[in-house]
């Protein structure tokens, strides 16, 4: 599977629009109550009722102005949480796999030597795999995943992946200059991107979108929105997958 860098977060600004139209229409909604109490005589005290159907026409005209479909109905948003992080797979692939990770984490490492492969190769064509940090279990975690990061601008995300959890005694700086060497990033680039802390804050962001979304410990996973947490079997990915794939009709036998 080929790395991606590709942001796409339009998703979730759909999202938020969204939200922000429905509060206009309740303000809306707000204001034609308003008038028409300043319109009734005073002596009257029975409820203000506001006409269902004029609201449903502002709203429909309001969607249909700004190309939205109607909200969902059928589960979570699958792209909530990509955010603009490093991803295996095709950017609208039907399953959306989301882990929340630390690269000190022996649980994390469990799931990288028993689950990850074996997910790629029996459903990678249907999965688009994004990996967001948790950097939190050692004073070391942050510059980690920092250090991932700078690679990741260098197009070298994954290949650090492998080797930060198949090596995850010895991660410290040298470490990540050395790897930096093997895989022949430009190191002047890539030492600089390290000494300024250029993704610190990023992986600051990534952790508060995990815990904002109920990660508590890591590996956290959102598959297709749904929150699976541990380093759970592969068997327990699969049945999750072949249920997302059976709900949009793909054969994946």
């Amino acid at each position: 599977m080929q790395e991606n860098s590709a942001k796409a977060s339009s998703p979730a600004q759909a999202a938020l629009s969204l939200q922000s139209i429905i509060i206009a229409v309740v303000i809306f909604a707000a204001g034609l109550a308003a008038g028409a109490a300043l319109m009734r005589p005073a002596a009257e005290s029975s409820p203000v009722m506001v006409d269902e159907a004029q609201l449903r026409a502002v709203l429909k005209s309001v969607l249909d102005e700004h190309n939205f479909a109607a909200a969902p109905e059928d589960g979570p948003d699958r792209f909530a949480l990509v955010d603009d992080d490093p991803y295996l797979g095709e950017v609208d692939a039907p399953i959306v796999i989301v882990e929340f990770s630390d690269f000190f984490c022996t649980y994390c490492k469990r799931h990288f030597d028993q689950t990850f492969q074996p997910l790629l190769e029996h459903y990678g064509q249907h999965i688009r795999y994004v990996y967001r940090d948790f950097a939190r279990l050692t004073p070391e975690s942050a510059p980690a995943a920092a250090a991932a990061q700078c690679a990741f601008a260098q197009g070298k995300f994954w290949d650090f992946h492998g080797a930060f959890f198949d090596n995850q005694e010895a991660l410290g700086r040298d470490f990540y200059i050395e790897t930096a060497a093997k895989f022949e990033l430009e190191l002047d680039v890539y030492t600089a991107c390290l000494d300024d802390g250029l993704y610190i804050d990023e992986v600051e962001i990534d952790g508060l979108d995990g815990q904002l979304a109920g990660v508590r410990g890591t590996p956290g996973f959102f598959i297709n929105g749904q929150i699976l947490s541990g380093a759970q079997p592969y068997g327990i990915f699969e049945r999750m997958i072949q249920r997302e794939l059976d709900k949009v009709g793909i054969a994946y036998r």
